[in-house]
Order: structure tokens, then C-alpha cells, then sequence
């Protein structure tokens, strides 16, 4: 009888430690999204809103609902450009 309960009281311990470890946990590949401010109409093609994403500086876009949002990886700086954006050098 001695041994289950030191079994038990280890199992606990272990358990303990997974739970008030306090690790965090970070997503990656999350996308953070906006609706387009220049895209007129119902959405249905993801190319032409990844072009009206790209002129107002997002690095992608897709329609959702019929509607253009523009979107990038939440860790990604926003481009404040007036008109179409650069190809990359």
C-alpha cells in the first residue's frame, strides 16, 4: 500500500509541474486582418483583392464573405504607401 500512494504523491508532483510551469504558448502563423479601403463591390476573386490589398500596402488579401481583406502575419510592419507598392530588390 506504501508504494501506490508514493506513486500517487509523485504523479502529482509531476503533474504540478506541467500545470504552474507557466510557459506561454505563442501562435505563429496567426494573420491579422482589415477590410480594404479601396476595394468597390463583392469580392470574388482573391487576386484582385490581393492587388488592392498590395496598393494599400498590405502584403496579401482575400475575399471572405464577399468582401476584400487585406491580411498579413500579425508580426509583419505595415507599408504606408500612398500607391502601388515596390517589387522587392
Amino acid at each position: 500500500m506504501g508504494s501506490v500512494k508514493k506513486y500517487s504523491v509523485v504523479l502529482l508532483l509531476v503533474l504540478s509541474l506541467f500545470l504552474f510551469s507557466g510557459n506561454v504558448v505563442v501562435v505563429e502563423g496567426a494573420w491579422c486582418m482589415s477590410p480594404s479601403g479601396r476595394f468597390k463591390g463583392a469580392c470574388f476573386r482573391n487576386a484582385n483583392c490581393a492587388n488592392v490589398c498590395a496598393s494599400e500596402g498590405w502584403p496579401s488579401g482575400i475575399c471572405d464573405s464577399f468582401r476584400c481583406m487585406c491580411r498579413r502575419p500579425c508580426n509583419f510592419k505595415i507599408i504606408d504607401a500612398p500607391g502601388p507598392v515596390p517589387p522587392p530588390r
